[in-house]
């Protein structure tokens, strides 16, 4: 069992949030010294559109309350939806779920919406992975570190991002421009989560969505952050609500032991999802 002190926080992070947004910060009992940080969202996104960031100039504070059992609760309302965001403390299977849902407000049916968790390591010097070699996730069938990939095909070595097998044909880098320069790499996600363990071994934490459409490491020296992220919701007609999933694994131990810990946590909330979380993509 495994004891959590979780506190909202507006700080800044990073050299794009000058402002500061609002983080989630958890602290474990049982490993001091450590503070883990969640962005919860990140970003929002209707039809490839980003309609909310938390690094945007405005509006990146969240008023996050405490609702029954220790969940906290987040609503923000768009023109065409609502979105609330929860986070699910769970110390008996030493794991804190999140959610999103969407509530469709207009008349007419809405398409790919998604909202991003942002799991991040900065302020837990136990768990920093300098070149991703304690960043750990199942890559083509084999359990691995990401220092084992070739990072420096990336544009920047740092960052890099690995789809769900079977969505992308040609296993190829796949370079991504924009404001934070990537590439796709050619090995492909076999298991929706990605683990940092500590410097001993002995512990280890991961973040999981038990719809895998890709993982995501960003190990720059300010923000150091693990994604597992989700398919979108295709599509919501008037009046429904979707959610998307994940959940955040504690673990005393090392990988291995969070892929045990996460498929047990997988069988107790997504019992009609596989245990490994994997979609069928044909």
């Amino acid at each position: 069992m495994t004891t959590f002190k979780i506190r909202a926080e507006n700080r800044a992070y990073d050299c794009r949030r000058p402002r500061g947004c609002t983080a989630l910060c958890i602290e474990v009992a049982e490993w001091p010294g450590n503070e883990f940080g969640l962005w919860l969202p990140e970003l929002v996104v209707l039809r490839g559109k980003r309609l909310w960031t938390n690094h945007q100039a405005t509006d990146v504070f969240q008023d996050w309350e405490r609702v029954a059992d220790g969940r906290l609760e987040w609503k923000k309302p768009f023109e065409a939806f609502e979105l609330t965001s929860d986070l699910i403390p769970d110390e008996a299977r030493s794991c804190i779920r999140y959610r999103h849902t969407f509530t469709n407000r207009s008349e007419e049916a809405l398409s790919d919406l998604n909202a991003s968790a942002c799991f991040h390591l900065a302020n837990a010097p136990q768990f920093i992975s300098i070149r991703g070699e304690r960043i750990w996730a199942c890559l083509d069938g084999e359990w691995t570190t990401t220092d084992r990939v070739p990072r420096s095909e990336s544009p920047d070595p740092r960052r890099v991002r690995f789809l769900n097998k079977g969505i992308r044909s040609e296993r190829t880098v796949v370079p991504e421009g924009g404001g934070f320069p990537m590439a796709v790499m050619p090995e492909a996600a076999h298991h929706p989560l990605i683990v940092a363990e500590s410097f001993s071994g002995a512990a280890s934490v991961g973040i999981a969505t038990p719809d895998l459409h890709s993982l995501f490491n960003n190990n720059e020296p300010i923000l150091r952050c693990l994604h597992s992220i989700s398919f979108p919701v295709r599509t919501l007609e008037p009046g429904r609500t979707a959610s998307l999933e994940g959940v955040l694994v504690f673990c005393n131990g090392n990988h291995l032991d969070a892929v045990r810990q996460y498929e047990e946590i997988a069988a107790a909330y997504w019992p009609t999802i596989a245990a490994r979380g994997l979609r069928k993509v044909s």
